[in-house]
């Protein structure tokens, strides 16, 4: 079975999209074949990727639902080698409210994954930003979840938020889910605020917290607004190579 990892945090604008399509990209680049599941409605990591399912085309909601049982029409080829796409379209919110009543609804993701993810290294699912039955599938499919961190306070409230989800999905759904790391995003080090609550953060969770700093750059929403990863699109640029160290952290873990 390829690994799993759910990127996920109970905050919007914490950069969970980016940190899943651009991880995602550099495990890929190693040799690592890699699945990118999209489970947001909104479709973020598709649209990064340059994907724009169509109506008629299959995407993960369809999957989910049981409407396409051929999975392999549903993967989409993205601009990075040996990276996949299972992408996302807007009528994923739907899936919520079709699958309220199905028995084991919270496990339909890892159903699907046992049946697609043998020819793949590493599957990782970016997650919505609240906690409802979309993300509660990721986290039950996932044995790890790994969650971006702003230098904020209210992102330190976020990360306990999820940490609290996390245990009350593993003691009441019997699964064995841990946060496999806490990846610092939107690091800006020339200021002292931010170098102050980053030393809160190293202080609270300590070994928890990743290696790697993404740092702010301006060069990642260009990146996804051309449907590109940082990689192929600025490879030279600061975040390229954070996404490497974050790569390096992730493979030993």
């Amino acid at each position: 079975m390829a690994r799993r990892i759910a990127v996920s945090g109970l905050k919007g604008g914490c950069g969970r999209t980016t940190i899943a399509v651009n991880l995602a990209t550099a495990m890929a680049l190693r040799g690592l074949k890699t699945l990118l599941v999209d489970m947001d409605p909104q479709a973020a990591a598709t649209l990064s990727l340059g994907a724009a399912p169509g109506p008629e085309d299959a995407t993960v909601y369809e999957a989910l639902i049981g409407q396409e049982s051929n999975l392999a029409r549903a993967v989409v080829s993205t601009p990075a080698r040996d990276l996949h796409l299972l992408p996302s379209a807007m009528r994923l919110y739907g899936a919520e409210l079709e699958l309220a009543d199905e028995p084991n609804r919270a496990f339909k993701l890892s159903a699907l994954l046992d049946r697609m993810d043998k020819g793949y290294s590493l599957v990782i699912v970016d997650c919505p930003a609240n906690f409802g039955l979309l993300t509660l599938n990721a986290l039950c499919a996932c044995p790890e979840a790994l969650a971006p961190v702003l230098v904020s306070p209210l992102s330190i409230a976020a990360v306990e938020g999820l940490m609290e989800v996390v245990e009350a999905v593993n003691s009441g759904l019997g699964v064995e889910t841990r946060v496999t790391g806490l990846a610092p995003n939107m690091v800006e080090k020339r200021t002292g605020a931010h170098a102050a609550l980053m030393k809160k953060i190293e202080g609270k969770y300590g070994r928890g917290i990743l290696r790697s700093r993404i740092r702010l750059d301006a060069r990642l929403p260009e990146a996804a607004a051309a449907g590109k990863p940082i990689q192929l699109f600025a490879p030279k640029a600061n975040s390229a190579y954070d996404f490497q160290v974050l790569a390096d952290d992730i493979s030993v873990l």
